[in-house]
Formats: C-alpha cells, structure tokens, sequence
C-alpha cells in the first residue's frame, strides 16, 4: 500500500466492504497496511467517483469522509485514522514492509500489534506472492500466503486484496483461492469479491470453520445491500 492510493475507488470499494463486516460480524478489524514507499508511476489516482452521486448508495458515510482525500496532501496514513475511516477500535500496524532478510521479523511485529483482532485486513501494493523471478526486487509490494496462513491458524479471519493487472481475473481467482485453501480445517471455498474497475480488485477470504458460514452471509450482504451496484452495471460481484 502506498499512502498516495488513499481515497481512490479501490479504497471505497475496500473500505465499504470492511466496515459492513465490522457491521455484520461484530468483529474488531485489523489492518496491516503492508505499507512501502511512494513510487511516481501514474498509477492510483482513480477519485472520479466522488463526483458521482450514485456512488454513495454504496456507504454515504464513507463516501463523505473520502472527499477530502481528492486533495494530495491530504492522503496521509495519520488523516485516515484521525478521520475514523474505519471503525474506531480498529488496530493498524503501518511499519513498512521490511527487505527480504527482515520480512519475518516484520510479519512478527504484525501479529503482536493486531493481536486483539478477529478479522485482519491485508492491505498489499500488488496482491499475493507470485513467481520468484516475477517478483525480484519488489517483495515487498505482496503478501506471502504464510503470513496469510499465520493469521489463520492463530483463529482469525483473514481478507486479502488481489489486483488482476495484465492478466484475467478468473483465472486469478482459481491460482489464488487453489493456494489459500490447502488445509483440511480451511477447506470450504468463501465467495470472491471481484470489484469492475481498472484494474480489477479481487477480495479473497478464509474463515476459522466457527465463523465460516457468517463470514459466507456477510460476504454475500454486502452486495446484496445497495442498489448502487444495479446502477453502475454490476461494478462489483461475488464470484462464487
């Protein structure tokens, strides 16, 4: 995640999706922000949306809070949590994401400062681990599956952001759910959210069996709960 993206549609999409399940689960949220440095590629600046109306069916409340981030210098990590963005007893680790040697040392201090949590958000510039030779020297623009696993097996909930970029998203929502689900006790495949825009943002989840079918109910509500979806032809979907 680079602080520069805050307030872009990916965010509203990602932001409203969390707070319905703060809503609908009762959950506290944690987000690692798998922050890295700024980079100037042109990327991340897709704020036309909050000068559509329609848009804010989605979450009016949220909607509001994201205007002020159409200025640049407004787009800070410290705005975002003064603003309350997200729920307030929400836990934020910020640290960025460390070179490869201390990438462990680093998913530790994670897991302590997000330990009172019962659903992580994982924030990745890029999405999940891909091929080594694909990702050399940019490491830390993804998520490792183990440190997805990590949160897992410690009974959290986990989401994911995955961005389908130069490749189809069907087939990465295959690659990836294939890769997250390889336990016996994770077993059951939670629906997708894919949101339409350039480019496509996949949300993966995986669930403690406990709380499996709610996380399924929530997943599915969130949808189901606004007509701005119908409105702009189906911008976001479950993908089964």
């Amino acid at each position: 995640m680079q602080e520069r993206y805050l307030g872009d549609v990916h965010d509203y999409i990602k932001f409203a999706l969390l707070r319905h399940l703060h809503e609908a689960l009762k959950v506290r949220i944690g987000v690692n922000w798998y922050l890295t440095a700024p980079e100037n590629n042109g990327d991340g600046g897709q704020r036309g949306y909050l000068e559509k109306s329609e848009w804010k069916s989605l979450d009016e409340e949220l909607f509001l809070k994201l205007r002020p981030y159409l200025e640049q210098e407004y787009r800070t990590l410290e705005n975002f949590e003064k603003d309350k963005i997200l729920p307030e007893n929400t836990l934020y680790f910020r640290t960025k994401v460390s070179a490869i040697d201390g990438r462990s040392m680093w998913h530790n201090h994670a897991i302590f400062a997000l330990s009172q949590a019962q659903l992580i958000f994982l924030d990745q510039d890029n999405g999940f681990e891909v091929k080594p030779e694909s990702m050399s020297g940019r490491t830390h623009k993804y998520a490792l599956y183990k440190e997805a696993f990590d949160y897992y097996d410690s009974g959290k909930i986990v989401i994911g952001i995955q961005f389908a970029a130069k490749v189809k998203p069907l087939n990465r929502v295959m690659e990836v759910r294939k890769k997250l689900i390889q336990s016996e006790d994770c077993s059951i495949n939670l629906p997708v959210l894919r949101g339409r825009v350039t480019p496509n943002i996949l949300f993966f989840a995986v669930s403690p069996l406990c709380s499996v079918n709610a996380v399924g109910d929530a997943l599915k509500s969130s949808v189901a709960k606004s007509p701005v979806f119908k409105k702009l032809e189906k911008r976001v979907e479950l993908i089964p």
